[in-house]
This record gives structure tokens, sequence and C-alpha cells, in this order.
């Protein structure tokens, strides 16, 4: 790993660190936490809760700016939108993993077959490239971008499995094998692009990774979708929080039925959520309310003076065929040479921390969830100070800093890697931390950071590359730290068809349905 640091505080003067402001008080008529649910009109019967913890320990709630969907469930344990332990995020994958664990003939399901490739990726001219061949483990897919991370952990609880997880990044001249659209969403379109083509064509049971189901048409239109590819017998949707309506549950049972398949859902915590017809108007009047006031203040600003404190980079020591994530490939050997590269990355982090004794997030961005929060839980593990994970999102939320709404506060900046979008981070402030590690990768942001010499002036990034937004508002909050880690490159080799066999498709595309 190497490191290069600039020492740019303005006036060279010690770095302040200011207490966070004292958040605004809640309305006064509703139970604290509980004002939103109630203003809303949302009526929530709990049904199954695996941990005993309740729904308001898993999910804070919060208004979208997104005129197809009126209320966001904000995850307490995704490492999302809300900073967590990031054993806490860790350790909830785990536990859905358990429960897929737990489904009777899951796991003699996947010994029934035996294909080297599950484990390992193809090698050209191998027998383990011929696609239909028998294979072992599931193949556990995750939704970008939300549950990115959160299937990888659940990987993580499968052993044999194979991951990957969805993309809305565009790899030029790869035609996608899967291709689908989510009418509610902000960023309609998704993309599947494993490096081996033939990937699902092995019949193993395939486990849906979401953080949440609210009508479950998403994982039904993918599930129709994976079929029509590549039939196989069994289909799990696994999520943290499982809040149907009777009728969607009904929906599943009928698909199931329709396509001759077995299709498990399970959650930790199941719920039935009503909500009002009219919960859209209601979520305009109180975004009007605070509209300006309590709300939609910008982070970086709410304690007055701005303090432009340091950036510095870091380019991690990372094996240039160890991918950083699930977007093309990620099997159980890739999971093993995770285990051995993540320590020294984190324990060269930990030494260019500003105050490695104090309050640090780690901050993914986007996609790229998983391997921040392993790079985060390691640096727990050593660090003497206190470790919190979350990461960047292309969800627009309306931040309202009064007590019992999820989203108190918001930085918005052009997307790194695609500066024409927006992209955000929720609840960071000044003063909240001492040092901010952001992670991302080397698509189109490999340059941003420049080298400088220590002690150059550093006082502002360079504006024309695709971190300057992030930073400008990032280094507001706390020195700032970016690690850099090689954005993984597949090797698209095309597998060879058995005699006979039809000439591959182009991408299915589908529309899974307007809510998750």
């Amino acid at each position: 790993m190497t490191a290069t640091a600039g020492t740019d505080a303005p006036t060279g003067a010690p770095i302040p660190h200011p207490p966070a402001p004292a958040p605004a008080r809640g309305p006064a008529a509703a139970p604290a936490g509980m004002w939103l649910w109630t203003e809303l009109g949302l009526d929530v019967q709990v049904t199954a809760d695996v941990a005993g913890q309740g729904l308001h320990a898993l999910v804070g709630l919060a208004l979208r700016r997104n005129p197809r969907r009126a209320h966001l469930l904000v995850s307490r344990v995704l490492g999302k939108h809300l900073p967590v332990a990031p054993a806490e995020a860790l350790a909830a994958g785990a536990g859905v993993a358990a429960l897929v664990r737990a489904l009777p003939g899951f796991e003699e399901a996947g010994k029934r077959v035996a294909d080297p490739r599950v484990a390992d990726p193809p090698v050209q001219g191998s027998s383990a490239e011929q696609p239909g061949g028998p294979r072992t483990g599931p193949i556990v897919i995750g939704y970008c971008e939300t549950a990115t991370a959160l299937g990888h952990a659940v990987a993580d609880g499968l052993p044999a499995s194979h991951y990957l997880h969805t993309t809305r990044r565009p790899l030029p001249g790869v035609t996608p094998i899967l291709e689908f659209v989510e009418s509610h969403s902000h960023a309609t379109h998704h993309w599947l692009m494993p490096e081996d083509r033939e990937i699902l064509r092995c019949g193993a049971p395939i486990v849906l990774v979401d953080d949440e189901l609210s009508t479950g048409r998403t994982a039904l239109g993918t599930i129709r979708i994976l079929q029509a590819h590549a039939p196989r017998e069994h289909y799990v949707v696994a999520t943290l929080l499982d809040a149907r309506p009777p009728a969607a549950r009904a929906a599943f049972a009928d698909l199931a039925d329709e396509l001759g398949v077995r299709l498990d859902v399970v959650a930790p915590l199941t719920a039935t959520v009503t909500v009002p017809a009219e919960i859209a108007d209601r979520a305009a009047r109180i975004r009007a309310r605070f509209a300006g006031g309590a709300g939609g203040r910008d982070a970086a600003r709410a304690t007055g003076a701005l303090v432009a404190h340091p950036v510095r980079r870091l380019v991690a020591d990372w094996p240039s065929d160890l991918p950083d994530g699930g977007r093309h490939r990620w099997s159980p050997t890739d999971r093993h040479r995770l285990d051995e590269v993540v320590p020294p990355v984190a324990a060269t982090v930990l030494a260019a921390l500003t105050r490695p004794a104090g309050r640090t997030l780690v901050l993914g961005t986007e996609e790229l969830m998983y391997t921040p929060m392993r790079i985060a839980d390691a640096l727990a593990r050593t660090s003497p100070g206190e470790i919190r994970y979350q990461s960047t999102t292309r969800s627009p939320v309306h931040p309202v800093d009064v007590d019992g709404y999820a989203i108190r506060a918001a930085l918005t900046f052009p997307a790194p890697d695609d500066p024409g979008r927006a992209s955000h981070v929720y609840n960071v402030r000044p003063g909240m931390y001492d040092d901010i590690v952001v992670v991302v990768d080397s698509v189109r942001v490999v340059d941003s950071v420049p080298d400088v010499a220590p002690g150059a002036d550093r006082s502002s990034p360079r504006a024309d590359t695709g971190l300057h937004g992030m930073l400008t508002q990032l280094r507001r909050c706390a020195p700032v730290t970016v690690l850099t880690l090689p954005s993984y490159q597949p090797s698209y080799r095309p597998s060879p068809r058995p005699t006979g066999a039809p000439p591959a498709a182009g991408p299915l595309t589908g529309a899974p349905g307007d809510a998750r």
C-alpha cells in the first residue's frame, strides 16, 4: 500500500473538533420515534420476530424525494443510510444466512451437484467451462445498491456459495445476461454481468437477497426472468424485513405453482404494514411543514463556520485478480483471499488516521459496500477508537432534523463515477467524527486525489475530477482519507456450447414491478 498525505488546513492551525449540534425536538403529540408513523397513517402488525427485537429496533422511517414512493423504511443494521458497527451489519447477514440454511432440504439440494466452478473461477479450456454442468452450493444474488453488502454477508454464511450482485454501472462493450426495470425506483435499470456467462445454468438453488420486501414484485419478476433463462427447482428470497401484505404473499404461492418450483421466503422479522391510499398527500404536507427549517438543512453548514480539513490518499495493495465486490464474481476462493488481504489494508488505514483512538467513519460508495465494511470490521478489531460504517447512496431522502426521524442531515454531491447524477450521504455532520475514511474503486476516480508532497496546500481538491464534490462536502465534517481499490475488470471468455445447443440469447429484460 502506498500513502500520500497533504496537510491542507488553510491556516496550519490545529484542526478544531466542535461538538455536534444539539438535535431539534420532535412533535410532542406522539411518542418519540413514532410521530412520523402516526402522521403518515402507517399501521404495523408484527407477526414473527426471530430475534425478539421489534420492528423499531430494525428500521426507522423517513420521507423519500421520489414521486413514485412516499416513505422509506431505513434499516438500522444494513450500513447504508445510517452508521452502524460493522460487526453488527455482518451479523445481520449471518442471521439471514442461518435462516436459509435451516430450510428443509436446502443444504442437501446443493450437495446433489458438484462442479468446481462454484468454488473457483473457470479456467479456459477446462471441463469446468462446459455450460449446464453440475455445481455444488447455491448462487446468491444481491440487489444493488442497497443489498450488495447484505448479499455478500448472506453468502458468507453459505460457505459453498457463489455470489453476484446486480449493478447499475454499465461496462462498455459488455452485454448483460439479465436486465430488468423497477418502475418505482429512483434508478430503474439493473443489470447482471457475471464473468462466467453460464453461471446460472447449473440448476443449483438461487438465493435472492434484498434489504426488505414491501410487495415482493421485484423478486417475483426476477424469478420469472431467471426461470425463463435457466430453469431450476428451488428459489429462496432472503431479507431482513418481510413486510408484504396478504395479497403479495399469495402472489408468491401463485408464481411457485405456475412455474412448478419451490419458493421460500425467510426473514428475521415479518410484519404487515398497511399504507393508506392518501400517503403521498400526507408526506407532501409533512415535507412542506419542515421545508427550510428543521428539514432540508445542509449538514456541513449546520455549525456555521466551515473548516476545510485535510485530505489524504491511500492506494490499497490489492491483488489485481481479486474482485473488489460481487459485481462480476465472488467465489469461496475469493472469500478466503479477502480474509488474508483485508487485515494489512486496515493496518495501513489505522496508521494514517488523524486520531486513531477517536471516532472514525468508514464510508463505502454506493454499490461498493462489502469490502469497505470488512475493512471497517478489521479496523474495529484492532483500533483503540470507535469505528462506524455506512455508505453513500443514490437514494434521495428528505432530511428532517427532528427527534424520531431517521434521516437528520444530508450531504449531496455529484457521483464520483458519474458526475451527471447526484449521490448522497446521510447523518454525517461536523464534529461527529475525528476521521472519515472513504473507500472508492478506481473506475473514473483513480486520479481524483493527486499525489502531493507533504505540506503542500490542498485547500481545494481538483474541481475537474469525480471526487471533488464528495470531498468538498466530507472535509467540512472531518479529516478525510481516500482509500482506492482497483476496480475489477472481468475477462469475458465465451464458454463453448454443447453441439446442437441454440445460440446464447441477448439480455433477458423484464419489469419486476413497481415496488420491492
